[in-house]
Parts: C-alpha cells; sequence; structure tokens
C-alpha cells in the first residue's frame, strides 16, 4: 500500500472515530465466510439433491425473469396464493421477505416499546437477542429445563418477566431440535398485550406447527423459512398471521426486499412441495438411523429431534473433536463455546446416508484420538 492510501485509511478511521455509533451495535453473530471442502454438517442445510422436475421448471422459467425491472407485485400475490392454498389459510394471512431472519428483524421493529422486552428461552437462535439490541428493545433469556424442553414452568417464568412483551420462540428449537408443547403455549398466549413470536423454519420435521392457531389471534405470528427445506441459497421466508397483524408488520417492512428470481423460485417451489415432501420424508428417516448410529457409539448421547439435525452430547472434550473432525477429516459439525450449558453437545446435520455413514467412522476414530489425549495429559 502506497504512503498516500496509507494516509487516506488512516484520515478515514480518525473521521468514524468521532462519529457517534448505536452502542447496540455490537459484532455480527454471522458472517459471509469461504465455504470449507469436505463434508457440511455445521450449517442445518438440506443435504438431499431437489427434485429434478423441480430444477428444469426453475431453468426454464428464470429465463424470462426480466432483469432489468423491480420485483413485480403480481408474481408476489402468485406466491402468496400458492401457500395460501399449502397451509390452509387466505393470501391475507401471508407476508414475504428475506429469509426468517429479516421477518424476525421486521416483527421486532414493528411491535413494541423501548421499555418493553423481547423474552427467549435459552440456548436458542442467538439472533433473537440481537434484533432485540438493533431495536433499541430490551433482552431477557430464560433457562430451558436441565433436558432443553420448553416445560409449562420455563412458560410462567417466561410470562413472569416485567415489561415482557414479546416471546420469541424457536420450535422446532436450534440447537435443541424440540418443539413448544400446547401447555406452554397457551400460556404464553394468555397476555393478550404480549405477542407470540414462533419462529418454525425447522416445522417440517415435526408435527408440531401453530399456523392455524396463528391466523385466529391477533397476538401470535408464525415464520416459515424455505432454507432448511431445500433453497437455502434464494432466502426466502414469510410470515403467516392475522390479516390486522399482517397489515401491521407491513408498515414496518422495505419495498422490493424479495427480488424477482427468488419469487420465481418460491412459487415453483411451493407447487413442487408433494415432491419436496417426499425428500423431507427421507431425511426424517436418515435421521433417525444417524440418532442411532450416533447412539451406539461409547459415551454418545443423541437427543431427541424434530429438526434436521441432531444436538448430541460427545465424550471429552466437545470442541477438540469438532476441530479435529475438521481438520483431519474435512467433517465439519458445529461445536459450542467452552462457558455455555452446550459445551459438550454437538449440533450435526442429518447428510446424505455416505456421508453420516463417513461421519460415524471418524467419530469411532477421533474419539478414541481424544480419550488417548486426556489419558496422556492426566498422568
Amino acid at each position: 500500500m502506497s504512503v498516500l492510501a496509507c494516509d487516506e485509511v488512516n484520515s478515514a478511521l480518525s473521521a468514524i472515530s468521532q462519529i457517534k455509533v448505536k452502542p447496540s451495535l455490537s459484532v455480527p453473530i454471522f458472517s459471509a465466510a469461504p465455504r470449507p471442502n469436505g463434508i457440511l454438517l455445521d450449517a442445518n442445510e438440506f443435504r438431499f439433491p431437489l427434485p429434478e422436475v423441480f430444477l428444469r421448471r426453475v431453468a426454464k422459467e428464470l429465463a424470462h425473469v426480466d432483469l432489468r425491472s423491480y420485483p413485480d407485485l403480481g408474481e408476489a400475490e402468485k406466491v402468496k396464493a400458492a401457500l395460501a392454498e399449502y397451509h390452509g389459510v387466505d393470501p391475507e394471512n401471508i407476508f414475504l421477505g428475506v429469509g426468517s431472519m429479516e421477518l424476525l428483524d421486521v416483527i421486532c421493529r414493528a411491535f413494541g416499546g423501548s421499555d418493553d422486552k423481547v423474552v427467549t428461552p435459552v440456548p436458542s437462535f442467538p439472533m433473537y437477542a440481537q434484533y432485540a439490541n438493533l431495536n433499541e428493545r430490551k433482552f431477557t433469556p430464560v433457562p430451558l429445563e436441565d433436558d432443553f424442553t420448553l416445560s409449562q414452568r420455563v412458560a410462567e417464568a417466561m410470562r413472569a418477566v416485567p415489561g415482557g412483551k414479546a416471546f420469541f420462540v424457536c420450535s422446532p428449537n436450534n440447537p435443541t431440535a424440540l418443539s413448544i408443547d400446547r401447555g406452554a403455549f397457551d400460556i404464553l398466549t394468555s397476555d393478550r398485550e404480549a405477542i407470540l413470536c414462533l419462529d418454525e423454519a425447522y416445522a417440517e420435521y415435526s408435527d408440531a406447527s401453530f399456523v392455524s392457531e396463528a391466523v385466529k389471534r391477533d397476538n401470535v405470528v408464525v415464520t416459515r423459512s424455505f432454507s432448511k427445506i431445500g433453497i437455502a441459497g434464494c432466502r426466502f421466508g414469510y410470515v403467516v398471521a392475522s390479516k390486522d397483524f399482517i397489515r401491521e408488520i407491513a408498515k414496518g417492512a422495505l419495498p422490493y426486499t424479495v427480488n424477482s428470481l427468488t419469487l420465481r423460485i418460491a412459487r415453483l417451489f411451493v407447487e413442487a412441495m408433494p415432491q419436496i415432501r417426499a425428500v423431507i420424508e427421507d431425511v426424517k428417516r436418515e435421521r433417525d438411523r444417524l440418532a442411532a448410529q450416533l447412539a451406539a457409539l461409547p459415551g454418545f448421547k443423541p437427543g431427541k429431534s424434530e429438526a434436521n439435525f441432531i444436538l448430541c452430547a460427545a465424550p471429552g472434550d466437545a470442541l477438540a473433536l469438532a476441530r479435529r473432525l475438521g481438520e483431519r477429516r474435512q467433517i465439519w459439525v458445529k461445536p459450542f463455546p467452552p462457558h455455555t450449558r452446550l459445551r459438550n453437545h454437538l449440533r450435526i446435520a442429518v447428510g446424505l446416508p455416505a456421508e453420516n455413514d463417513a461421519l460415524i467412522e471418524a467419530l469411532k476414530i477421533e474419539s478414541s484420538a481424544g480419550a488417548d489425549i486426556a489419558r496422556c495429559v492426566a498422568m
């Protein structure tokens, strides 16, 4: 870098240091990074091939999208109509967005005041705290039970938080893979002045969903995403709620957030849902097979899963084990920080059968290696 360029950078940094930055801004929880090589079981992605009939339709129809124009409201209405038919609701019960992540932020922006609190059972999706901070809302975590369930006792504790006006619940929950039950739902919806936001990004892998309840209540909203069932690269999500709730959400949203290509692909995806759901059933069967294989390994204890991943207790140092899997085997799973309740756990996305078999063989070797290292350190 030239001396002149260095001077320009230093000048810019000096100028920024004099500008007041919002204290709620912090280091981003998620950031873009190059994809590693190998078997990627760390991001809860859909690892199974998408139906060929769907892919052929995408290739054919995207050629007709006019990239010079802003997204067409008519295409957005077609997507809403397709989703409405899929869920058995009206198109006016649906609002579209850029994945669940944008929509959760919009909900946090549109509802509540600066003195109201966002309450979330933890461990859960860490972005809920980020949404609260970015929207000048207070955030209060409430611990899940020791077995990571959102029991009625936990729901009562959430309900009792002073100033709690928005309950953000991931169901099935990331990273525990468990859903909220009816009893906890009833407790969290008992306050008509507080909203329950159910993040159902993984609901297609579970038998539990509250979409039908959301359209009948003005204090319940469900967010859905296609990221976990096949098209994460499109960044498409939607909200299901009462028509009055949808009108209020729209006030906090920006125009043209869902691009033309994504709108077209999303419509084709909904139309191909019978074929997509057949593949989801394959994922669920493979999830059960993977859980059984993990349970057969010494020291590994997979939990019940209603998602496309498994939270599994691991013997020894789980973080070190995950690092060895990545560095030596190019198999990537999700570990957790050593100061958290999940420090002895791994989150493992359900891969293809061959990928899961490779993982199991690698775990047999690397967990034994970790035990050997621990014995040597203890001597």
